[in-house]
């Protein structure tokens, strides 16, 4: 897999990205992002159909960073949390490469590893299913 990590979201630019994808959604597909957990299925059947369209990672980086990011935004809307800045050494999984959301009590989502591997892989990874599955367990 081939993609621009001397692109990818920093804390400072996350915000950006998340408007990014709202503008793109709204200019390419016609659909309105917001900000409800819902709205991640929007990102899921694009990300579907990339897939399923043949699209790539090193094609669709700048597109997976925005989704990812929204999805970060949306989390931290309906359960307090912050982004973390990947740690600087010593990196586990590619997708640790990111920023990513770690909640006040500690739970870790890592949204931008998470549409790489929608657009990779396919459903049955979904941004939507996994930040409900997510919530249900600080319950």
């Amino acid at each position: 897999m081939h993609f621009r990590i001397d692109v990818a979201p920093a804390i400072q630019t996350i915000r950006a990205y998340a408007d990014d994808a709202v503008r793109s959604m709204r200019d390419t597909y016609g659909l309105c992002l917001d900000h409800s957990l819902e709205s991640l299925a929007h990102l899921d059947d694009v990300l579907a159909t990339w897939h399923e369209d043949g699209a790539t990672a090193d094609t669709m980086t700048p597109s997976i960073f925005a989704f990812g990011s929204y999805a970060g935004e949306v989390l931290c809307e309906h359960e307090p949390g912050r982004w973390i800045e990947p740690p600087t050494n010593d990196h586990g999984a590619w997708d640790d490469l990111f920023p990513f959301v770690r909640l006040l009590d500690g739970r870790e989502w890592r949204p931008i590893g998470l549409a790489f591997a929608a657009l990779m892989d396919g459903p049955p990874y979904s941004l939507l299913q996994s930040a409900r599955r997510l919530l249900a367990t600080g319950a």
